[in-house]
């Protein structure tokens, strides 16, 4: 019938005074079939064999059976399954019109494995908070992209919500001080938090047996809290959540400009105000910040060391003993990475305060303005002058403490060589001797010359080297029988041969 309908449509035109182009213009198809049927009469369309011989016809037999044998089979499988058994290559679109034909004309409807879903009655005031990461690109102050990162909570009761924002992967530290900062803004711990099978929370996950990240387990014990994991590739099982999730980024995120996280974390906590709890929930039909009030009442106390009122980050100490904060490198002292690998961090009127842990200071740093900087203290390096110490000690008894003083302006004369000067006056020692080292030295010093080069230079002049022979002058004993004798000739022998002496 689609054919007819084309040919009829081009009939209409034509006798209407159109052009070939414009009614191929007008339906929008190839000229070469308006050509085909401009000329056609109705009887020879009726005889043309409309059915033309499909590119699959080959495998006809072929994929009716497997529709047959499997109702949810899809035309990419199908697609699939023909390169894997037959080597057999089409475009996916031909697979698939030639497959919806099939199930239309053999009445093989595709089938959906679906599951049934019921209404969960809402948990107990105080009872469960469900917990959940998202991301979403939006542009900075500078018209570049950023990836905000955030965390989302919600109380499954009243649906009252607190999220997070950064623009850093979540590590397990940043996801207890997420937590914490939830519990300090809604005044209370629920019972249970639900959360996926994030690495961030989980390390790993055998059948039930759950090993948290040792943040999140040190929490855990804390806070006094107990966590159910979901299963993987689950979402429904955490629907009110998936929900906040979408809300945060269609409603929140979407549109915004990105200037840093303290001001988006500022802007997102008035946003909660105004609109995250404030907004009637289309399934409660009731108001978060409402139903709140009555549930903050069931919820357990916070401790008195939940939270502080310091903006504390914590970092981890890269192996070259810096820490990473604004896109800077930022120094601690040397050997920080063996012994605390972790570390506080909170910045204050320009200055970046770094702690242990426990709130140890460890060092603190001018917050530097510009991006990809190394901002080092000068005492956190490793102290080069000791060992420079022992080296001109070292050298200095080896030359009977005579030289002392030539050796201490050989250091700081050439402070980037001095090692190698030391090293080189060591060595011609060693070759020269003690006595012959010292008087290239006293040489030196008369020419006010300054450089262990010119010391070496000076004993190669004075004590030439000895010449090498390729054999030894005398052959010893034990050598005799390797020693070959070579026949003589007299000279007459040569001049008989027609050589010249």
């Amino acid at each position: 019938m689609k054919g007819y309908k084309v040919y009829s449509q081009i009939k209409q035109l034509q006798e209407k005074g159109f052009s070939k182009s414009a009614v191929a213009k007008q339906l929008m198809i190839n000229r070469r079939t308006v050509d085909r049927y401009w000329v056609m009469s109705t009887e020879e369309y009726e005889n043309q064999d409309v059915s033309r011989r499909k590119l699959l016809d080959g495998y006809h037999q072929i994929i009716l059976d497997w529709l047959e044998t499997h109702p949810t089979l899809s035309s990419a499988q199908i697609c699939d399954w023909l390169k894997e058994h037959y080597k057999a290559s089409y475009p996916e679109r031909t697979v698939s019109r030639y497959v919806k034909i099939l199930r239309k004309e053999y009445n093989l409807p595709k089938t959906v494995d679906t599951r049934d879903y019921e209404a969960v009655p809402d948990k107990p005031f105080g009872e469960q908070m469900q917990v959940d990461f998202g991301e979403k690109g939006i542009f900075s102050s500078t018209g570049k992209r950023v990836k905000v990162r955030f965390v989302a909570f919600v109380l499954a009761n009243s649906r009252y919500k607190f999220v997070d924002f950064q623009s850093r992967p979540y590590t397990a530290v940043d996801l207890a001080r997420a937590c914490r900062e939830c519990f300090s803004y809604i005044g209370g711990i629920p019972r249970e938090l639900v959360f996926d099978l994030d690495c961030v929370v989980v390390v790993s996950e055998n059948y039930g047996d759950i090993i948290h990240t040792y943040e999140f387990e040190k929490l855990r014990q804390d806070l006094k809290f107990s966590v159910r994991l979901c299963r993987a590739a689950d979402p429904a099982s955490k629907g009110k959540i998936e929900s906040v999730i979408k809300f945060v980024k269609n409603n929140f995120l979407e549109n915004r400009i990105y200037v840093d996280d303290e001001i988006l974390n500022d802007c997102a906590l008035e946003w909660l105000s105004r609109t995250g709890n404030a907004k009637i929930h289309g399934t409660t039909k009731k108001i978060p910040a409402e139903v709140f009030k009555i549930e903050r009442e069931q919820l357990r106390p916070l401790p008195s060391e939940i939270y502080t009122g310091n903006n504390f980050i914590y970092r981890t100490v890269r192996k070259d003993n810096t820490i990473i904060y604004d896109s800077n490198r930022y120094s601690v002292p040397l050997g920080t990475y063996e012994n605390q690998k972790e570390v506080q961090i909170n910045s204050k009127d320009g200055t970046l305060y770094i702690s242990t842990t426990f709130g140890d200071p460890i060092c603190e740093h001018v917050i530097s303005i510009g991006r990809g900087m190394l901002i080092k203290n000068t005492n956190h390096g490793r102290n080069r002058d000791e060992g420079l110490d022992k080296l001109l000690d070292s050298v200095s008894r080896l030359l009977e403490n005579e030289a002392h003083n030539y050796l201490r302006h050989l250091r700081y004369d050439k402070p980037r060589y001095a090692r190698d000067q030391l090293k080189l006056i060591e060595t011609l020692c060693n070759q020269y001797g003690v006595a012959s080292t010292l008087k290239a030295i006293r040489v030196c010093e008369e020419l006010n010359i300054i450089s262990a080069t010119y010391v070496r230079d000076y004993l190669k002049n004075s004590h030439p080297e000895p010449t090498i022979f390729p054999f030894p002058a005398v052959i010893s004993s034990s050598d005799l029988k390797y020693h070959i004798s070579v026949e003589k000739r007299p000279l007459e022998a040569y001049v008989k041969a027609g050589g010249t002496v």
